[in-house]
């Protein structure tokens, strides 16, 4: 039986390998025949769309675009287009949305109240103004916002990057007044605790505006793109660094400590200095309250991620979401009657609020006096949270299936900054744990933010001072937990090792600037190591000789592939980025380091009489091949070529000005039309050694077919062309 059983076996694994013989013997081929194809021939038989594609004509374009759009439809589309709101509304289902709205907005607004009173802290302004930030912005982004999705609000990191600014401003103007330098000297000089209150909230408000200007004029420039330019690894980076400001600023209210604020380079180092040196004078009810706040903050927290992940791997069309644990509400509630019922502010010291004046601010104009020296921040603060914004509100967008519009996004966050300025609110952002609970908990519109606002209003017009008692410590607690999901992103250092080297390295050098030289230089510092490392990465690409697959019309480098065969008296050269004046000279060594000839000095060895190899080959690392003096084409593999510029294309004039003095041809193969375009333009500054089309062939396979020498000799059997002014290949096995 077991015999049996084995030749069955063995009978199986034999038709399996014939059945894999075949599909291999009858895999499907390919068979071409078509004429060989300069740029020159292949433009002459078929016709090539003429249209302008100059940045004057574009301009032209869409100066027409705009000017048609002043029609009645046009108009009607723009409208629509600036006010969102509009559009969502006349399809909203309210049976079958309202419910969720409702419900995400009210579990927002129990989130949210903590949570904007702690970051207005952070801030360093009283409480009650990170409420203001919780309303009057909200409302208006979902006038104008594309987004349904994100919560709009304060958020710790823009809130350390306003500390900040509001304290290096404050300390500037202070020095200045002794010399009569300062342009707010009338409002520094000898002013009592309530006064700089009052001017860190001027301070802030007037931040508020000119984030929203620079929002706004970004968006009528149509300048949303220039987030492209922060990688998610930098913005990563500095987010995890700005964390860890935020959580070292929070250490002083879970003590119960007093320090001094500090900004500029090694403030961190600083501030945990002084924090050792006042172990001594830590407050016992501040540190058993933050302790506490902090158990039950981390627990309840576990217990909702965990619950959101049990509903996340769920089938969808289960019926209703289960609501996260509101363990920020609870927690104040329960510390803020302690905090009354135990007179800890009178009795232990204990740092509380304070009052939380009722009613809605009336609206004032904002100052911009020293404005100036706030442009700074103002912008990094711009650019930082509109980042933010705009990748949380694409986030949610791809997952529920509709597109949001960058543009009108920078619209609405400088509409609300400006809008929001003038009821004494600071810089906001997208909060990206709120922004999870809105959509988590049932939310489908901007309708779920204008309620939980709304239940804002209600804290502001009537329940605001029964907040007066809250230990501040509790607050610190909440930002401290709120900043567990930023933190996590240290783990993304292991992946990045392992998938990109240059990634890991911004990331780690953005985040290490961050912490040590401060958020907004830190930033610039996180910028320009990306940028550096895009320019070298241009300056010095990969280059490689390419050779072809037998019997294939297929090219590939022969360094990484072993099959891959250099055609004889043919060398292929592959550099991998586009040609301009920062690569210019590195293209040039490279192509006479792999082809292993160059011009020039053989030129000066002919002069001398003796073509001496080592003289020859003294230019280059690699050992002379023994087909050197067999060589009568570089053809030039252009198809990495995205652009090149005036100095790009004198080196290629030259380049092939030298090797026709050698008696070596030059040719281009795969050009772009960018390419071939600035290539034809060159004829304007060298005539007599421009480019022509005659030099640029459509694929590597036409400029192999047109320079290959006689095809008796059997070393060209493999290449698997036929010339008869045709190309004629066959691909198989």
């Amino acid at each position: 039986m077991a015999g049996d059983m084995k030749g069955q076996s063995d009978c199986d694994l034999d038709i399996i390998s014939m059945q894999c013989d075949n599909e291999a013997r009858y895999r499907k081929q390919i068979t071409i025949t078509r004429p060989i194809f300069t740029e020159e021939t292949f433009q002459e038989g078929y016709r090539i769309s003429t249209s302008n594609s100059s940045a004057t004509a574009k301009l032209r374009r869409s100066c027409t675009s705009n000017l048609s759009s002043l029609s009645g439809h046009g108009l009607c589309l723009a409208v629509l287009k600036f006010f969102p709101i509009i559009g969502w509304l006349k399809e909203y289902n309210w049976r079958k949305d309202i419910i969720g709205d409702v419900i995400s907005g009210l579990t927002t607004a129990v989130m949210r109240i903590p949570q904007e009173m702690a970051y207005a802290l952070l801030a360093t302004v009283p409480a009650v103004y990170g409420l203001y930030s919780a309303f009057f912005p909200v409302i208006l982004y979902a006038v104008l916002g594309t987004s349904k999705h994100i919560s709009i609000g304060t958020w710790a990191v823009v809130s350390i990057m306003i500390g900040n600014a509001i304290d290096a401003v404050i300390d500037v103007e202070l020095s200045n007044i002794n010399n009569g330098t300062s342009e707010m000297a009338e409002m520094t000089s000898g002013i009592s605790a309530e006064d700089n209150t009052m001017l860190r909230v001027q301070i802030a408000t007037s931040l508020c505006l000119l984030v929203g200007i620079i929002q706004t004029l970004m968006g009528v420039l149509r300048l949303g793109f220039v987030t492209n330019y922060l990688s998610e690894p930098l913005v990563r980076g500095f987010t995890t660094g700005a964390a860890v400001h935020v959580f070292t600023s929070q250490f002083p209210k879970l003590l119960g400590i007093k320090t001094t604020r500090r900004t500029g380079v090694i403030t961190l180092v600083y501030t945990y200095i002084e924090l050792f040196t006042k172990l001594k004078q830590t407050n016992p009810c501040a540190v058993i309250m933050s302790v506490l706040a902090l158990m039950m903050l981390i627990l309840i927290a576990e217990m909702n991620d965990l619950q959101a992940h049990k509903s996340w791997c769920r089938r969808e069309g289960r019926k209703g979401k289960k609501l996260p644990i509101p363990s920020e509400l609870f927690v104040v509630i329960c510390a803020t009657l302690a905090s009354f019922l135990g007179r800890f502010e009178s009795r232990y010291n204990l740092s509380v609020v304070g009052d939380i004046p009722t009613g809605v601010p009336v609206p004032t104009v904002p100052s911009l006096r020293g404005s100036m020296s706030l442009f700074g921040s103002a912008f990094a603060m711009a650019i930082v949270g509109f980042a933010i914004s705009i990748s949380m509100a694409q986030l949610f967008a791809k997952k529920h299936e509709y597109e949001v519009e960058a543009n009108q996004e920078l619209i609405a966050y400088g509409s609300c900054h400006i809008f929001g300025s003038f009821f004494r609110c600071f810089p906001h952002a997208t909060s990206m744990s709120r922004t999870a609970v809105q959509e988590g908990s049932g939310g489908k519109t901007q309708l779920a933010g204008v309620i939980s606002a709304l239940v804002v209003v209600v804290i502001l017009l009537r329940l605001g001072p029964l907040f007066s008692q809250l230990p501040q410590c509790i607050l610190g607690a909440i930002i401290v937990v709120a900043l567990r999901g930023i933190l996590r992103q240290i783990k993304d250092l292991p992946l990045l090792w392992k998938v990109n080297n240059v990634d890991f390295a911004i990331w780690l050098l953005t985040f290490l600037c961050v912490c040590l030289l401060g958020v907004d230089l830190g930033l610039l510092c996180g910028v320009g190591i990306a940028l550096v490392t895009i320019v070298l990465r241009t300056q010095i690409p990969n280059s490689s000789i390419i050779g072809a697959i037998p019997n294939t019309d297929i090219y590939r480098d022969v360094a990484r592939v072993p099959d891959a065969r250099e055609i004889p008296g043919i060398k292929i050269f592959c550099f991998s980025s586009s040609l301009c004046f920062i690569n210019a000279d590195n293209f040039k060594n490279s192509l006479f380091q792999k082809v292993g000839i160059n011009p020039q000095k053989r030129l000066i060895a002919k002069h001398k009489g003796d073509l001496n190899k080592k003289l020859e080959y003294s230019h280059c690392d690699e050992e002379p091949r023994n087909n050197v003096h067999q060589v009568q084409t570089i053809i030039i593999d252009c198809c990495m070529f995205n652009y090149i510029d005036t100095v790009g294309v004198k080196t290629l004039q030259t380049l092939i000005t030298d090797y026709d003095k050698v008696d070596i041809r030059v040719v281009l193969a795969n050009c772009k039309e960018t390419v071939r375009q600035s290539l034809l333009k060159s004829a304007t500054l060298n005539k007599k050694e421009a480019i022509g089309l005659d030099r640029m062939y459509l694929t590597l396979h036409d400029a192999v077919a047109d320079h290959m020498p006689s095809q008796k000799d059997d070393n060209f059997k493999h290449v698997g062309v036929k010339i008869q002014n045709e190309i004629s290949y066959e691909t198989g096995v």
